[in-house]
């Protein structure tokens, strides 16, 4: 686990603590969608713009 990772995780684990009802569940759903897709492309190896 990157460096990056573990921040997103983080992020991820404070924001499942939140209480959310109404329109903020899907708001809260949206978010934890993108944090996992950001972790997802932080384990990906970096691509070098030289080729």
């Amino acid at each position: 686990m990157t460096e990056l990772q573990k921040e997103i995780d983080q992020a991820f684990k404070l924001l499942s603590a939140i209480q959310v009802s109404g329109d903020g569940v899907d708001v809260m759903a949206a978010a934890r969608g993108h944090l996992r897709a950001a972790y997802n492309l932080a384990d990906r190896p970096e691509v070098d713009g030289d080729g």
